[in-house]
């Protein structure tokens, strides 16, 4: 296998490793060696625990117990929901559109955060002072973002 294969092989593994602790409450490094070996690929303990340590992952509490391993959450996007539930005012939708008004000056703000969504439906976003323009893949999927996005405002909602 050359360096090449390793690393998209590496690559992929973290993958696989995010998408499983993330779906899984996953609390040992045997488990996830279990897991990687149940889909194909070749692992080691030590290997993962390397990965573990690359991927930057932690150890949190169940609330009945025992332990899973998680994605700390990213300390500048928590300060972008936080901006971006403070200074959105409306959001509204219609075809593949969704329009967020905000308070004058952080309508770019409001993209930021958006774009770090990384959501598979949002094709991009384009911002002015007060207003956010955000085109959607699918027209169909447009009132699901934005209940999404609006949850980010009020989390009742």
């Amino acid at each position: 296998m050359s360096s090449g294969e390793k690393q998209s092989s590496k690559s992929s593994r973290k993958v696989f490793i995010e998408t499983v602790i993330k779906d899984n409450d996953i609390g040992t490094q045997n488990e996830i060696v279990s897991m990687l070996r149940s889909a194909g690929y070749e692992a080691t303990q030590a290997t993962v625990s390397r990965d573990i340590q690359e991927l930057g992952l932690i150890k949190e509490q169940l609330p009945g117990g025992g332990f899973r391993y998680v994605k700390p959450p990213d300390p500048k996007l928590q300060k972008l929901r936080t901006l971006f539930a403070e200074a959105v005012i409306k959001i509204d939708f219609s075809e593949n559109f969704i329009v967020i008004h905000t308070l004058s000056g952080s309508a770019n703000t409001a993209a930021a955060l958006i774009d770090r969504m990384n959501n598979s439906e949002i094709m991009g976003t384009i911002a002015g002072d007060d207003t956010v323009l955000i085109i959607i893949k699918h027209k169909d999927a447009a009132e699901h973002v934005a209940e999404e996005l609006k949850k980010l405002v009020d989390p009742e909602l």
